[in-house]
C-alpha cells in the first residue's frame, strides 16, 4: 500500500476533476493529449498522462523509484474520485475523493490556471516572466523552494527543493488534440478500492 501513495506525489497538481459543478469548466485549455514525463531527485522514472475532454478525464501512468522502492501503477481520474493501484499489487488499490474540485470553486477565477498559482502563492512562489518550453509558451511561479511551470493548465516542469528533498518533473514529449483511447479511463472491476481519507 506504500506503493499506492508514493505514486500520488505531485499529481494533484495534474489530475484535475469537475464533473458535478453546475458550471462546465475546463480545467486544460486543450481538449485532449498524451504528455510524457520524466522524473528526476527523490523519485526516478517516467510517467505518461492520457487526458480527454479537456481534463475532465485523466489517467496518469508511473514507472519510478522512490524511497529505493519500485513502483509502477496508475492513476485516474473519472467520475466523483480518483483511482490508484500498482501493477504489482493487482487486487487491491485506493479511492479517494479528488480535492480539485472543492480547490477550484474557491479559485478566484475558477480556472485551473488561476487556481494553481492560488496555491502556490500559498507556498511562497510568486509569479514570473513566462519561459518558452518545448516550444510552448508557458506561465512561471518561483519561489525560494523552485519552480513551476504550466501550459494552458497542464504541468510542464516542477523543479522543487524542500528541506533538501529535491523533486524534478518535466514534460519530454506533448501530444495534443488527437484521439484518446477510453481503454485509458476504465476503472478494473477485479481490483477491491479501499476509501482514503482526502489528502490535502
Amino acid at each position: 500500500m506504500k506503493k499506492l501513495i508514493v505514486l500520488t506525489v505531485s499529481l494533484f497538481i495534474i489530475l484535475p476533476k469537475l464533473a458535478g459543478q453546475e458550471i462546465t469548466l475546463k480545467p486544460y485549455g486543450i481538449k485532449s493529449g498524451i504528455i510524457e514525463y520524466s522524473y528526476s531527485g527523490d523519485k526516478v522514472g517516467k510517467g505518461t498522462l492520457y487526458f480527454d475532454d479537456y481534463g475532465m478525464k485523466s489517467a496518469m501512468y508511473t514507472d519510478a523509484v522512490a524511497d529505493g522502492e519500485k513502483g509502477k501503477g496508475w492513476i485516474v481520474t473519472f467520475g466523483d474520485y480518483q483511482y490508484i493501484w500498482d501493477l504489482d499489487h493487482p487486487d487491491e488499490g485506493l479511492k479517494l475523493e479528488n480535492p480539485i474540485i472543492t480547490w477550484l470553486a474557491e479559485s478566484s477565477k475558477g480556472d485551473f490556471e488561476s487556481f494553481t498559482e492560488s496555491m502556490f502563492s500559498k507556498m511562497g512562489f510568486n509569479k514570473a516572466p513566462d519561459e518558452t518550453f518545448l516550444g510552448k509558451p508557458c506561465k512561471v511561479v518561483k519561489g525560494d523552494m523552485g519552480k513551476v511551470l504550466t501550459w494552458n493548465g497542464i504541468l510542464m516542469l516542477l523543479d522543487m527543493n524542500v528541506m533538501g528533498t529535491v523533486s524534478h518533473q518535466e514534460a519530454t514529449k506533448i501530444q495534443t488534440n488527437i484521439p484518446v483511447d477510453a481503454k485509458y479511463f476504465a476503472i478494473p472491476k477485479n481490483i477491491k478500492f479501499s476509501e482514503m481519507p482526502m489528502m490535502f
